[in-house]
């Protein structure tokens, strides 16, 4: 027996051992995460858009308070976590488990703090981390919004937070410690660490006094005119950067109330340009039609093309207009007289040419690369309405692009609304420049110039002054689109209204693009409707970039012939 217990001793201790120890310290290992905290998302003025707060869960082990202490307990608890008594004792007394529930998330640090020092029994917190976002709803809706997973770790869910996920989250490190059955750490032991990939911080185009005058703007005119939505996009012509993305209504990512909710219209949405997109049809008769800004038409009130009416928005007698004066006084009858001048593929061409029908290369999740058909399925008058903007859905940011394209002598810069990313060690990187090519010649793209300087004049005459900015030249065009209502029969009982306009028009610095859908306050035109918003952001957005005046000459383009 003894000879027995000896060799037993002998395999445990001496040919075994290494398994039983590598067993034991298993036992003792305990797997700890070490978070990688979430990046931060800035404006191009370096104000904080989205930033990850550490916060505690705050939990109880049901099991280590006593009955009779659990009403003191509870009410000690209701201050801090901002509960009632009645509901925490509700959770101490019928826990989800004996030994577990949880009193609530992502409470303050400091409030964490309070409870600890309170001493109270079988209360516990975990560190944990939250989404915050200092400015409440500014630009929610290119940010999106996060979610926790099961984990406790935050995922983008919209917005730039889901398209930038992988560099906002960087990737969560762990650390194997020995610990006792207590669950206390051994001191001296080794440890088995593996290092967490830092989190990068984006940086956005976004100029953060535009973007929350826009979204101011829009939000008024929203509610003045009982419009559905409204959209505001600041753009500079030259590089292509997106200096405002508003938006109402809007949405606050820290607690967004349904996924629909939190839809980026500017990129998401899609509308009938109407008048605005005139400029693409004079711009393909002037490229490929053999027309100039002087040629000469004969606009009645009404008009008949192959078989199909069309009229103007207001009555007016019989005119003898140039090209200048049917874009510059917005006539539909002009206009499917100068769309003869090109094919329809040309036509076609020159919509895609813009970046219509395309996506805009800001990638944002959601984005609709608008609706625009082939002329092999264009039917009935559809060239012809195409000619003045109906028949086409945009998104807001391709009707900037649009503009921005005339404003920068033809060439179109690739839309884009992120400056660069920081790394987890700290290095800036610029974002690649964006992609550009050139969609009208520079003489054509001027001669649109000239012309759209002409609107703010037209407009003021007819008692809209909404693109004269005292100091400033102000090239623009309104538009006002026919949208069918669903709930009517699909009559064309709905209208959207934009105004776009580009200043100063000598030396085109900024774009601002405006659009509300479906006003119900009885005006329903663009320059009333969107022009007044147009005015206060590109006046305030003209102050805010510091870009001085250009004292605000136009020059003389003949509207009308003899």
């Amino acid at each position: 027996m003894l000879v027995l217990f000896a060799g037993r001793l002998v395999q445990l201790q001496g040919l075994d051992a290494p398994r039983y120890q590598t067993l034991a310290e298993r036992l003792r290992l305990a797997p700890e995460s070490i978070p990688a905290v979430r990046g931060a998302i800035t404006t191009s003025d370096g104000r904080v858009l989205a930033m990850t707060v550490q916060t505690d869960l705050v939990f109880a082990d049901p099991a280590q308070i006593p009955g009779a202490m659990r009403p003191h307990v509870a009410s000690a608890l209701a201050g801090p976590l901002g509960m009632t008594h009645p509901a925490v004792l509700t959770l101490l007394t019928h826990p989800s488990s004996p030994q577990y529930v949880v009193l609530k998330r992502s409470v303050t640090a400091s409030t964490g703090s309070r409870i600890t020092a309170l001493g109270l029994p079988g209360t516990h917190e975990t560190p944990s981390y939250t989404r915050a976002y200092p400015n409440g709803e500014l630009a929610a809706s290119v940010l999106g919004f996060t979610d926790d997973d099961a984990a406790g770790d935050l995922h983008g869910e919209a917005g730039l937070e889901f398209q930038y996920n992988p560099l906002l989250a960087g990737r969560d490190g762990s650390e194997e410690v020995e610990k006792t059955t207590t669950g206390q750490p051994i001191p001296l032991t080794d440890t088995k660490i593996k290092p967490q990939v830092p989190a990068g911080n984006l940086k956005l185009t976004l100029q953060s006094n535009i973007q929350w005058y826009a979204e101011r703007a829009c939000a008024a005119q929203v509610k003045a005119t009982k419009a559905r939505n409204c959209t505001i996009v600041v753009m500079q012509p030259k590089t292509g950067h997106i200096l405002a993305l508003a938006q109402y209504p809007g949405f606050n990512p820290a607690a967004p109330q349904s996924v629909a909710g939190t839809s980026d219209i500017p990129v998401a949405n899609v509308f009938q340009p109407g008048s605005t997109g005139k400029v693409i049809t004079v711009a393909a008769a002037l490229e490929h039609g053999g027309q100039t800004p002087m040629s000469t038409y004969i606009v009645p009130d009404h008009i008949v093309v192959d078989g199909f009416p069309f009229h103007d928005a207001e009555v007016h007698p019989t005119l003898r207009y140039t090209i200048a004066g049917i874009l510059a006084n917005s006539s539909n009858d002009g206009m499917v007289q100068v769309v003869q001048h090109v094919s329809p593929q040309v036509q076609y061409q020159m919509f895609r040419a813009f970046g219509i029908g395309s996506p805009t290369g800001l990638s944002l999740p959601g984005e609709s690369p608008g609706i625009l058909p082939v002329p092999a399925k264009w039917w009935g008058d559809e060239r012809y309405t195409l000619s003045f903007g109906q028949g086409v859905a945009v998104n807001a940011v391709q009707m900037a692009s649009v503009y921005a394209t005339i404003a920068n002598g033809g060439v179109r810069v690739q839309p884009s609304i992120v400056a660069g990313t920081t790394n987890g060690s700290g290095k800036f990187q610029p974002a690649p420049a964006p992609g550009s090519r050139r969609v009208l010649t520079a003489k054509t793209a001027g001669e649109l110039m000239a012309m759209l300087q002409q609107v703010p004049k037209v407009n003021e005459e007819a008692g809209e002054p909404w693109g004269i900015i005292n100091g400033y030249s102000v090239a623009a065009k309104t538009g006002t689109a026919q949208v069918p209502d669903p709930q009517r029969g699909g009559c064309l009982c709905q209208y959207g209204s934009s105004y776009i306009g580009i200043a100063p028009a000598t030396n085109p610095q900024l774009v601002v693009a405006v659009n509300l859908q479906d006003p119900k306050s009885g005006n329903y035109f663009g320059i009333a409707v969107a022009g007044p918003v147009f005015y206060h952001v590109m006046k305030f957005a003209l102050q805010t970039m510091k870009i001085p005046p250009d004292g605000g000459r136009r020059p003389y383009v003949r509207l009308t012939a003899p």
